[in-house]
């Protein structure tokens, strides 16, 4: 039985850690990216740099590493996901030298100024705003960016109206690869949008919208799925031993229950809209989330799951009323049923970040925590096997 849990990105100083991302590789090294919000915890901190920690296979984790950091601009982090095929370390973001806030009520002549300002600042400075894409082949030791293009999804509205939506993967968990069935290879991350403005907090159950963004050529382009749930905001996803894709989403209803999509291709579109009742949410606007299946053919421990099961999938979130009480929820039926719980954190606690990984049989969950709120502290990494995951 194997646990260890360890501060990794310490907050102090100018450095506030936020929105963690973690993948492991074919040889064992683990990558875990977040933001690093200079000066603030906010949302809409003005200057904001993507980092990433490293371990590789047999040694501790290194020093946190700059990987897109610009003095004055905001550089949000997207997704990390890693293609096996390819061996390839992929990390997606946001590079912008002006910050909106996201419930700012701007007239079109301020919106205007705003982005005047961004273009003069960016052409006077050389640097290309905008999403972008890092890619590395040798596990992080070094990164080729490219800027990242999405190819929209035209949305009909209830209304009849329609509105192009792309996917902004902020926020959202780590992608996926496929394994199983026609779109075996396809890389897929839970991504997010709005088919409206809004300008307050109560217009993000009208106006926001989970999707997915996938490639068919290991990342190299990507295309934007239909939506979920109008409602939903910032998801995670698996896929089932029978290629299909389960969807898990934050939702701001206020009704603390999670939101559940399927696909039966490949993530390019969504159905079998549900909730979970089991899975207990935040009350006031919901939380991120960490879900991972992990087949039985990969665990060499795998006599520790209950006879006939294929897999054992995980759900980790603040199982409460606010953001405490850090939980991991095991299901033995790709998340069918739930058999029992563990508790990470009673503390305060937030978003998180789950991957397991084959080469040393370990998972390796990312997740924010603090004292006096639930970040202050920064962001840990909680290293454990099956045995304790199952154990009381």
């Amino acid at each position: 039985m194997y646990m260890n849990d360890k501060l990794l990105f310490a907050s102090g100083g100018r450095s506030n850690y936020r929105i963690p991302s973690i993948v492991a590789t074919n040889n064992g090294t683990v990558l875990a990216f977040c933001n690093d919000r200079k000066d603030s915890l906010s949302d809409h901190a003005e200057e904001v740099a993507l980092v990433c920690a490293r371990k590789k296979p047999g040694q501790n984790w290194g020093e946190v590493e700059t990987l897109v950091g610009i003095p004055g601009w905001s550089c949000a982090i997207g997704s990390a996901v890693y293609d096996a095929v390819t061996d390839t370390v992929m990390c997606s973001g946001g590079r912008t030298p002006v910050t909106k806030n996201e419930f700012g009520k701007y007239s079109k002549e301020e919106l205007a100024a705003m982005e005047k300002a961004a273009e003069e600042r960016a052409a006077a400075q050389g640097i290309r705003r905008g999403a972008l894409m890092l890619y590395s082949s040798d596990s992080g030791e070094t990164w080729v960016e490219r800027p990242l293009k999405v190819e929209k999804y035209t949305y009909t509205k209830e209304d009849g109206t329609t509105v192009d939506i792309g996917g902004s993967c902020h926020g959202a968990a780590h992608g996926i690869q496929l394994r199983h069935g026609a779109y075996a290879g396809r890389l897929l991350c839970p991504s997010r949008d709005k088919i409206r403005d809004y300008d307050r907090m109560d217009e993000l159950c009208i106006s926001c919208v989970n999707n997915a963004i996938y490639s068919d050529d290991h990342g190299m382009t990507w295309k934007a799925s239909a939506p979920v749930q109008v409602g939903t905001g910032e998801g995670t996803l698996i896929e089932n031993a029978d290629g299909t894709i389960t969807y898990n989403s934050r939702a701001y209803f206020k009704d603390q229950k999670r939101y559940l999509a399927a696909s039966t291709d490949g993530g390019a579109s969504w159905g079998n809209f549900r909730t979970d009742d089991f899975l207990i949410e935040e009350k006031a606007i919901g939380c991120n989330a960490s879900f991972l299946r992990v087949e039985r053919e990969e665990l060499t421990d795998a006599s520790l799951l209950p006879e006939g099961a294929d897999s054992v999938t995980i759900f980790v979130n603040p199982r409460a009323e606010t953001r405490r009480n850090l939980t991991a929820c095991v299901s033995f039926d790709s998340g069918k049923t739930w058999s029992h719980t563990k508790t990470i954190r009673e503390g305060q606690s937030s978003y998180s970040s789950l991957v397991f990984s084959a080469a040393d049989q370990h998972f390796y969950l990312l997740y924010e925590m603090g004292e006096k709120n639930p970040y202050e502290a920064g962001i840990a990494i909680r290293e454990f096997d099956l045995e304790w995951l199952l154990g009381e």
